[in-house]
């Protein structure tokens, strides 16, 4: 994948992310609307997954919405629940997925995240706190750039792993 089209993810989902919030819906729609052709209903269906999941700062929404956008791709559908190739040609772009989270931030825990970003974390679910968050730029260039990034990191993953080709 060139530089441009990185670049171009990247800023898509830092635009995403500033503007609508919701971690895990803006990679899934920055996705959609560059390299992927991802169902509406998917997108949908991240609605909860902000902030570690109903702001509860466990899984971070940008890694969980990665990894819906992943199996998207390579998932089993429902009718072949019983295909256990699909599980595995999943795993694969998901793990190296994950690594990158690990390398980057030490976690895929939103709070941890957050404190390796922002030196400190938030009780998204905290109306108060939720607005310390803001105040502190989380929407400005922080957890923002954590959407971008793991947008260009699903592109990679999954083009490293022969999936797509961008």
């Amino acid at each position: 994948m060139d530089s441009v089209l990185k670049e171009k993810i990247f800023n898509l989902g830092v635009e995403t992310e500033a503007k609508y919030g919701g971690c895990a819906q803006c990679v899934l729609r920055t996705l959609s609307e560059t390299v992927l052709d991802i169902d509406p209903a998917v997108i949908k269906s991240a609605t909860a997954l902000m902030a570690g999941g109903i702001r509860s700062g466990n899984s971070c929404g940008a890694f969980t919405g990665g990894l819906m956008a992943i199996a998207s791709v390579t998932g089993r559908e429902t009718t072949e629940m019983e295909n256990a190739q699909a599980v595995a040609d999943t795993a694969v772009p998901a793990r190296k997925f994950f690594q990158k989270f690990i390398d980057e931030y030490g976690s895929v825990n939103c709070r941890d995240i957050q404190y390796k970003i922002m030196g400190k974390n938030y009780r998204m679910y905290d109306p108060e706190d939720l607005q310390r968050f803001l105040d502190d730029g989380g929407h400005d260039d922080k957890c923002t750039h954590v959407v971008g990034k793991a947008a260009v990191w699903v592109a990679e993953v999954l083009e490293e792993c022969g999936v797509k080709e961008f």
